[in-house]
């Protein structure tokens, strides 16, 4: 015989032995003892097994198995502690045994041939005899893990402390710890106990179970959505697929969230539940445990850009963040925190009842199953078909999105069914179940509570319920609809019942207990169906619907964490005060309570960018105060964030704040006004918006309100070009935020800086922009990160480096894109991209690129730089023979960039107009535009970005014959940038030099266009051969960009110099 094969493995090592059961065996028949045993032994095989354990010993009643032999699982220790605890759970619920089981990881020798089956042993090692000792130390139906195993699992499963044992051969005390429970898969974490058989849902069980496969298969992002009406099975079948996970043994992450029945939902609450059951933050647990909980957890889970996702996942468990971003931001970190544990293992994300969601949280559904990619995460959502009316397109569009519509069962479906709950199909009953599976089950319930049908059937599961809710008492029915109150999922706490009063209703099927809950120290339960709660709700009288409310909204602020309440509470208030009123109570009081919880409301809303739910609670809250000018403000605030809008509210809340002498907060309002107003193009408005917010507070100590104004108003100097004026405000504003120790102002203000040095030709610009960088990446401040980033590359191009530019602005996409910032990417695709391109002679890429931004604008998007993207399509244009075109780009150019009255955009813009002008002829138009490019520079200390496409202007100057006014205003200029030494160069008609300076900057049309000219000035001297020099590498280019015009000049030029 061959020699066994042996292996040194690490393994893990379960124990598992009854309590007591050797002295009861003695008193039992040898048939008794193998009656108990028998079941016993066949549960914890299968147990074991499922989870992908191999028995390798039953010795009487104990078990030896082992996790990781013969075939190695990176997560064998998990396996083996759910395992344990699938049997324990299994004993407690039998309650006939009890048990005690360790588990324990470590090296053994193993033996790969052995037969367990047959007795054979096939690990030997200190592990296995240590796992033994721990296992005879266990609590009785209690699961005690070595250190090993411990530090194993801590990610998923939740141990507490236990005293180290004392161990008979060892040295030294073993640690230990003793297992509590896995880590929540849900948000409400409750035990699917289905008792109703399923019936006639085959196909959609084999549906979804099949589009887990697929996930898990594929590595892939699936979003299915169960839709159906009320009753018809959709949390039946999510059960299924919770089963197939249970049973399959393949380890799943599993998170559970459900949106609640308020209005138009609380924020984004479903996934706040996942992401509070994957911390294992509890609702009373106070702010610093919450934020040390979920900073572990994300520090387990992300290693780069942890900080950022920490500090945007913070307001989902009720905390402020510092850095508040953008929508898009915030959307992109939420989904590499989910993205992060799909990587770990398979994720399962369940949305219930999204019919309920707020806006926000149905966006951000669509995005992570368009954005997530390569790894094996499913989305299910539930929902009636409310949500087809809100969303009609919802889920098209997507390859990788399908809907499961529950349709009725059939009559044989619905008497099988029936049949199977032990009711007879009599009469019109098939007919009023309608193929609904819940009113068959609760009419089935009925008549089990009530012996037979009492009278006439009722025309709905709405009625069969009403019916069920009136056989209960008038005690038993006043505790279901104070749970009504406080929704689906509720606390004795919160009833003041305790768990007797609530084991009748549990009996009877309305509702059932939670495996855990989300309140420490309180018993948590649900309704067993939504429907019940409706209409238990419905049934309370308004007067009596109020008190309960109030004394609901009582209980959830008493949790603390008040921040993470707010919503919740706010409906119950509002709910309160209107059946209040409808009810001829009118309180003042409680409307004084209601408006500040809508406040709080609106501000949990606001920190989590859900602005129109914020919107919503703001207008409420006005409805009931509508003098109250902060929150004008904050209202105000909302519209302006939403789409730049909330001028007359910001405007009204500034006459209150001032009436009532808050002048930082006036100025707050007054600097929103300001940017209302320059994104209209109402420059003087925004000015003496600007003026006024810095009288507020000008003479005010020195405070954030001071450093802000300050910050705004440099930058807009910086916009208008009045560079000194811009780099001393910002200096002011930059001293200001470190004297009070304003990091995220400081890294404002030395943007602003860095730009108006660059303006200046000053090198020490690129320190400042790099230093802003840096400081911005350090406070995980997104947007101002990214606006350094588009700064330093506008720089490098004002300083003549092409290559840099195009460098920096790849970098900028890629960090706008990495953190969500979309708006971002189309500023820099809608402006830099098209131009860069341009320059660099990628003719058909930047065609395509400004011509979708103009597209864009007709269709009615404001775009920033519309000015410019019609000026260099209308440079292409002209340059392929479209001379019509061209002018007609020349002219909408002007007229979208004019109302700006921002130097940087404006005076490049007018200099691409004046060359379109002046090359189709239209010397009258060309004229008055470069005359309005004077006029604009003229006042200009420094003229920065103003020089920018500065040589068009020069050309069409120098067709009319007005290079010197131009050249004066140029030679006023201290920094010589290449833009403006290129300029000199062409109004010196020394074009081979103005060739040269693009050339080397990088700027190919410019400088085939110098050399163009440069040819005819050479040949017209009978310089031919260096025409020719000139001439060739300009042909070369425009043939290769479809120049025909120049093409054609150039030929022309090459004939008659041959």
């Amino acid at each position: 015989m061959s020699e066994a094969r042996r292996e040194r493995k690490v393994v893990t090592v379960l124990f598992a032995d009854l309590v007591g059961f050797t002295s009861r065996s003695e008193q039992l028949d040898p048939e008794d003892v193998e009656a108990i045993l028998r079941p016993y032994h066949e549960r914890l095989r299968s147990e074991l097994e499922r989870w992908g354990g191999t028995v390798e010993k039953f010795i009487g009643d104990a078990v030896m198995a082992l996790f990781g032999a013969p075939v190695t699982r990176e997560d064998d220790p998990e396996r083996a502690v759910r395992a344990a605890l699938a049997i324990r759970d299994w004993i407690a619920e039998e309650g006939e045994l009890q048990v005690r089981i360790a588990i324990n990881t470590g090296e053994a020798l193993v033996n790969l041939d052995a037969r367990p089956e047959s007795g054979e042993g096939m690990a030997a090692g200190d592990v296995v005899n240590t796992a033994a000792r721990l296992q005879s130390a266990a609590p009785v139906n209690g699961i005690l893990v070595g250190e090993t195993t411990f530090r194993a699992t801590t990610e998923t499963i939740e141990c507490r402390d236990q005293a180290p044992v004392e161990a008979k051969g060892k040295e030294a005390p073993i640690p230990v710890w003793e297992v509590v429970q896995a880590r929540a898969r849900f948000g409400v974490d409750l035990a699917p106990a289905e008792q109703t058989p399923l019936v006639g849902r085959e196909r959609e069980v084999e549906q979804v179970v099949g589009a887990l496969a697929r996930v898990r298969q594929q590595r892939a992002t699936e979003l299915l959505t169960i839709v159906g009406v009320p009753g018809i099975g959709k949390s039946r079948l999510v059960g299924e697929l919770f089963r197939s996970i249970e049973e399959g043994g393949e380890l799943t992450y599993w998170r559970q969230g459900r949106s609640l029945p308020y209005g138009q939902g609380v924020s984004y609450w479903a996934l706040a539940e996942m992401v509070k059951a994957q911390a294992g933050i509890l609702e009373t647990d106070s702010d610093d445990e919450a934020g040390a909980k979920l900073e572990q957890t994300v520090a387990q889970l992300i290693d780069e850009d942890a900080e950022w996702v920490l500090s945007r996942l913070r307001p989902l468990v009720g905390q402020t963040s510092a850095t508040p971003g953008a929508q898009e931001e915030t959307f992109a970190a939420w989904g590499r925190f989910l993205e992060a544990l799909a990587e770990h293992r398979p994720l399962v994300l369940v949305f219930e009842d999204i019919q309920w969601a707020d806006d926000g949280l149905l966006d951000f559904i669509g995005h992570l199953a368009d954005w997530v990619r390569d790894v094996p995460l499913l989305i299910v959502c539930t929902a009636r078909l409310e949500l087809l009316e809100r969303r009609p397109a919802w889920g098209g569009g997507k390859v990788n999105a399908a809907t499961v519509a529950l349709a009725p069962l059939s009559d044989e479906q619905t008497a099988k069914l029936m049949s199977a709950l032990g009711a007879e199909t009599e009469g019109g009953l098939l007919e009023r179940c309608g193929g609904n599976p819940l009113y068959a089950e609760q009419f089935a319930r009925m008549l089990g509570e009530r012996g037979e049908a009492d009278g006439a059937l009722p025309e709905t599961v709405q009625g069969i319920i009403a019916a069920r809710l009136d056989s209960l008492t008038p005690q038993e029915k006043t505790l279901l609809q104070d749970a009504a109150v406080i929704g689906k999922v509720f606390w004795l706490g919160a009833l003041g019942a305790t768990e007797q009063q609530l084991h009748v209703l549990r009996q009877k099927e309305f509702v059932q207990r939670a495996r855990r809950g989300s309140v420490e120290g309180e018993v948590e339960y649900s309704f067993k169906h939504v429907l019940v709660r409706d209409v238990a709700y419905g049934q309370i009288p308004r007067a009596d619907r109020s008190r309960k409310h109030l004394r609901a909204a009582d209980w959830i602020e008493s949790l603390g964490r008040p921040e993470d309440h707010a919503e919740m509470v706010a409906y119950h208030y509002v709910n309160a005060l209107e059946l209040a009123r409808a009810a001829g109570q009118d309180d003042e009081a409680l409307a004084e309570r209601t408006v500040r919880a809508l406040r709080e409301a609106g501000e949990r809303a606001l920190t989590l960018n859900a602005l129109a739910q914020a919107a919503s609670y703001y207008r409420q809250a006005l409805a009931l105060s509508p003098e109250d000018a902060e929150l004008l403000l904050q209202y105000g605030r909302v519209l302006y964030l939403q789409d730049a809008q909330g001028e007359a509210e910001l405007a009204q809340a500034r006459t209150g704040l001032l009436a009532a002498d808050k002048r930082e907060t006036a100025a707050d309002a007054t600097l929103m006004l300001a940017d209302i107003a320059w994104q209209q193009g109402r420059r003087d408005d925004m000015e003496a918006y600007l003026d006024e917010a810095r009288s507020l507070v000008a003479d005010l100590p020195a405070s954030r309100a001071q450093a802000a104004v300050l910050n705004e108003v440099a930058r807009y100097e910086m916009l208008a070009g009045r560079i000194d004026s811009a780099l001393e405000r910002g200096l002011e504003a930059l001293a200001l935020a470190k004297e009070l120790g304003l990091d995220d102002l400081c890294a404002r203000a030395l943007n602003t800086v860095g730009v108006s040095r660059g303006d200046m030709g000053d090198s020490a610009a690129f320190a400042d922009m790099e230093a802003t960088i840096e400081l911005a990446t350090r406070l995980n401040l997104v947007s101002e990160l990214l606006r350094a980033w588009n700064n330093l590359t506008a720089v490098h191009i004002l300083h003549g480096n092409l290559e840099k530019t195009r460098a920096g602005e790849a970098e900028t996409i890629r960090l706008a894109r990495h953190y969500g910032q979309y708006g971002f990417v189309r500023f820099i695709e809608g402006g830099a991209a098209f131009a860069n391109r341009y320059h660099a002679g990628e003719w058909d890429d930047s065609y395509a690129r400004a011509d979708k931004t103009i597209t864009d604008i007709e269709q009615g998007v404001r775009v920033y730089q519309a000015g410019a993207a019609y000026g260099f399509r209308g440079l292409m244009r002209l340059a392929r023979g479209d001379d019509q075109g061209a002018e007609s780009d020349a002219e909408l150019s002007i007229e979208h960039v004019r109302p700006l009255r921002d130097a940087q955009a404006l005076n490049p813009d007018l200099a691409m107009a004046a060359f379109l002008f002046s090359s189709v002829g239209n010397t009258q138009r060309a004229g008055e535009t470069v005359t309005e490019a004077l006029e604009s520079m003229r006042p200009l200390r420094h003229l920065g970005f103003a020089v920018m496409e500065a040589p068009l202007l020069m050309w069409a100057a120098l067709d009319l014959g007005r290079e010197a006014e131009l050249v004066e205003v140029l030679e006023r200029e201290e920094f010589k940038s290449p833009w403006l030494r290129a300029s000199l160069a062409v109004a010196a008609r020394d074009f081979r030099e103005a060739a040269d300076i693009c050339g080397a900057m990088g700027t190919r049309p410019l400088e085939a266009f110098s050399r163009l000219r440069a040819a005819g000035a050479l040949a017209a001297e009978g310089r031919r051969a260096e025409a020719g020099e000139q001439l060739l590498p300009a042909l070369e280019f425009y043939r290769g960009v479809g120049a025909t015009r120049y093409v054609r000049e150039g030929e022309a030029l090459l004939a008659t110099s041959a």
